[in-house]
């Protein structure tokens, strides 16, 4: 490997400031690339931040305890001291013959929502192959994550319109849904997932960071071997 000291004669004679024109002869780095990787390094930032948003509710439901609030019977409980987003006990007669059927495009696993017998503002979603267990189906009781149809946003949207359409049972966003044998334990992978995005977070912002530090202009002295 070569070797340079103060004494070579082109060190000497070249100023502390001069610009080497072999640098200068390279090409520029292109812009149209560094530009993409930017907007694309930002677009992940953004849906990283906005699937972080989105699990907030998940997350915070996945640290309640495991131990369901008991709210008695569907026909005699209190609307209004309802907590959504909680871990609930109900109990109630199963409406099956205003059952309605629906699969998750993701997991492709199919569910059941059904209204409990003697009121219309509390229902109860469950795990088709539960209804097919004599035992479960039979129990009267359910144990899940208490929300509002609304909460559930359009992937309820068709059960909405259905129970009201051909069921004659119009629900509202604030009628309540029950998604039975979905404890706060079950909701964990909610806490990786966040995770994951703040860990893609952080290392878009340090990438970034050094993207944008500035060089340092000042050229360090050559050492002699």
């Amino acid at each position: 490997m070569p070797s340079f000291s103060r004494s070579d004669p082109e060190l000497r004679a070249a100023p502390a400031d001069a610009v080497d024109p072999e640098l200068l002869a390279l090409p520029a780095p292109p812009q149209g690339r560094r530009l993409l990787s930017m907007v694309s390094m930002l677009a992940v930032v953004i849906a990283a931040i906005a699937l972080l948003l989105h699990l907030r509710p998940d997350v915070a439901y996945s640290f309640q305890n495991d131990r369901a609030a008991d709210v008695g019977s569907a026909t005699a409980a209190d609307l209004s001291e309802l907590e959504t987003n909680s871990y609930v006990r109900v109990r109630g007669t199963p409406m099956l013959s205003r059952m309605v059927r629906f699969e998750r495009a993701l997991s492709g696993q199919q569910y059941a929502v059904f209204p409990l017998a003697g009121q219309r503002q509390i229902f109860v979603q469950v795990p088709l192959e539960a209804l097919q267990d004599p035992a479960r189906a039979a129990q009267g009781e359910f144990s899940g994550r208490l929300l509002t149809f609304g909460q559930l946003g359009g992937r309820f949207r068709a059960v909405r319109e259905y129970l009201g359409r051909a069921m004659g049972m119009p629900v509202t966003a604030e009628s309540f849904v029950v998604l039975a044998e979905e404890p706060p334990s079950a909701y964990g992978w909610a806490v990786a997932l966040s995770v994951l995005c703040l860990a893609i977070i952080g290392l878009a912002g340090f990438l970034l960071l050094r993207w944008f530090r500035p060089i340092p202009a000042e050229v360090p002295a050559a050492v002699s071997r």
